[in-house]
């Protein structure tokens, strides 16, 4: 059986509702002044007789608009199909378990998606993936994030992406460049520090975004092969490599590379600490130069101050390691009890090729400023990221692998362990947390969660 959450609320830690809310609303503000979309007719079933094909996706008025276009556009091509889209009102797990369950569910990589798999809930998707021509058109991260249980069994369509925000004029009043090495950043921050600069904000009212700071070390210092098996438990967390990850972070704060008192910093917070063009009316009293975040924390910033801003990508640490990713890589799933399996399966084709994407990416602006998420077919019209966005999009699709953010991955007991953690890394008042407490918490949510059957033994 699976472990059942509510879809947007679907993780206990503070704010992560908000978070995957503004995810939402984010994979809806897409890509502006794209080419001509490219009527290309995939194989539908053109003989069968009419069918009605539910199909389950986010209550969004943005997204709804913009997905709405691309479904009209494959029953124009395919006029024997009716698409039933209805919002969601509960967790895709239940759905899937429903008799019958819907045709097509929109979804997220992460445990509920490897865990409806295992279970058997979820379709062989070969077949589209052939008839798409998919594994030319999506890079091989999409490519393994796709392969499931030992087949094809998700189709991707958009993805997110993480990395240093910073202030553009602050570093050039300096004379300072993106660093692409991590002595390189550390050498940023300590000629920050020199000339009276914070050089980075964080919020550590939301363990989302401390734990990012958790998962890039150590994609950095430890790779994904070991940063995945952590998350699927099967490691321990009093491993030294997990000890030497926690190092690295609490020097960063021993060495006050952090605003002070992150603790008591909310995630707007933290972005509008880089800004500069408030003067007159400071948005935070706290300001820094850079902070770690998901790109979807700037939806909220006037277009003005997100214009300060540009981006570069977590830098390596370890020569031997590649630079994997962070990243939500949201997409379709077919359940393995679909009523109309095959003409499900045509659907899918449609909407995970570059026309369906493209098409529903024109849709929402022209403008260039309401670019926020990327598509994940390779074959879309990139003219029109912005700067920023093209760096995300180089950055994720170059990786050599993608692992979703933690706290939308792990169990509840393992994020609560992670919560912890957080909270006792930036105390008010008792002294913080020391690396061995650290592993014990976390170790010890990890033999919780599998007593749970949370986690593998």
């Amino acid at each position: 059986m699976m472990h059942k959450s509510t879809y947007i609320n679907m993780y206990t830690y503070t704010n992560a509702h908000a978070i995957f809310a503004t995810l939402l609303l984010s994979l809806s503000l897409l890509l502006g002044a794209c080419g001509q979309y490219r009527a290309v007719e995939p194989a539908l079933i053109q003989d069968s007789s009419p069918v009605t094909l539910t199909y389950v996706s986010p209550d969004s008025s943005v997204f709804t608009e913009a997905e709405n276009a691309a479904i009209e556009q494959f029953t124009q091509l395919a006029p024997n199909f009716e698409i039933d889209r209805q919002p969601f009102q509960r967790s895709a797990a239940a759905y899937l378990e429903d008799t019958p369950p819907p045709d097509v569910i929109w979804m997220a990589d992460n445990r509920e998606i490897r865990e409806a798999a295992a279970a058997g809930l979820l379709a062989d998707l070969s077949d589209v993936w052939q008839a798409g021509n998919f594994s030319e058109a999506y890079s091989q991260p999409f490519q393994d994030i796709s392969r499931i249980d030992g087949a094809f069994r998700f189709v991707p369509a958009g993805f997110s992406w993480t990395g240093f925000f910073y202030n553009r004029e602050v570093f050039e009043r300096y004379d300072l460049t993106p660093p692409t090495s991590w002595e390189e950043f550390e050498h940023i921050c300590d000629t920050l520090l020199t000339y009276g600069e914070t050089p980075l904000s964080l919020s550590g009212q939301n363990p989302f975004y401390t734990v990012l700071w958790f998962e890039y070390l150590n994609l950095r210092l430890n790779g994904s092969d070991f940063h995945q098996d952590l998350a699927a438990g099967r490691v321990s967390f009093h491993d030294e490599r997990v000890g030497r990850v926690w190092h690295y972070l609490i020097s960063l704060l021993d060495r006050d590379y952090f605003v002070k008192s992150p603790g008591d910093m909310s995630e707007t917070e933290s972005m509008t600490a880089l800004i500069r063009g408030d003067a007159e009316s400071p948005l935070t009293r706290k300001k820094a130069v850079m902070t770690l975040a998901p790109h979807f924390s700037l939806i909220q910033q006037p277009q003005a101050f997100v214009d300060e801003l540009d981006f570069f990508q977590f830098p390596q640490m370890d020569a031997a390691m590649p630079l994997d990713e962070v990243s939500i890589v949201v997409g379709y799933v077919i359940p393995a009890g679909a009523p109309n399996r095959s003409q499900a399966g045509a659907f899918i084709r449609f909407m995970g090729s570059a026309e369906a994407q493209e098409l529903q990416f024109k849709q929402v602006s022209e403008e260039e400023s309401n670019v926020w998420t990327i598509p994940a077919h390779r074959d879309v019209d990139r003219s029109a990221l912005s700067p920023v966005a093209a760096k995300g999009d180089q950055a994720v699709r170059n990786a050599n692998s993608i692992s979703p953010p933690l706290m939308l991955d792990l169990p509840a007991g393992m994020r609560e362990g992670f919560n912890q953690v957080v909270r006792r890394l930036f105390p008010t008042i008792s002294a913080r947390i020391q690396v061995a407490e650290i592993q014990s918490l976390l170790e010890e949510a990890r033999q919780a969660a599998i007593e749970k059957g949370e986690l593998p033994r």
